[in-house]
């Protein structure tokens, strides 16, 4: 088995991202697993697309993207991925979107079909402060 698991270059006025420092962290493989890191651009217009070529060239069996939420305190699992883009600050590449869709023809919401709260309560049992997220916002990481 593969898995990609990405993480966010620094963005605003961070010189790092914990998000991407932590799968720096990981082991090459886990329980016979193989573990590809991939840093991912904090650029809406870029950050789709290497994640598209990660996928292409590694062909993973599973993909876990993993991003950085300001003030949590907390493991959390995202439900639902919404079709916008709004960016609070501007990107990396200084683009900042309005009202912006990810995807023109695509569907308001992206609901995710991995059992989220099961996962929260086993990132619980293992002594990790948990908690479902409803959503990932409307910055890059929700791209």
């Amino acid at each position: 088995m593969k898995i990609l698991i990405t993480g966010f270059n620094p963005f605003g006025e961070e010189s790092i991202n914990p998000a991407f420092e932590a799968v720096k962290l990981l082991p090459e493989t886990i329980e016979a697993a193989q573990i590809v890191k991939l840093e991912i651009p904090t650029e809406f217009k870029k950050a789709g697309k290497v994640l598209q070529e990660g996928i292409e060239i590694n062909q993973p069996d599973v993909v876990v993207c993993v991003g950085q939420a300001g003030g949590r305190s907390a493991i959390t699992p995202e439900k639902v991925a919404i079709n916008l883009m709004d960016g609070r600050i501007p990107d990396n590449a200084g683009y900042q979107p309005f009202d912006t869709p990810v995807q023109e023809d695509g569907p308001t919401a992206y609901f995710s079909s991995l059992p989220v709260k099961a996962m929260v309560e086993a990132i619980r049992e293992d002594g990790i402060p948990s908690f479902l997220s409803y959503t990932a916002g409307t910055y890059v990481c929700n791209y």
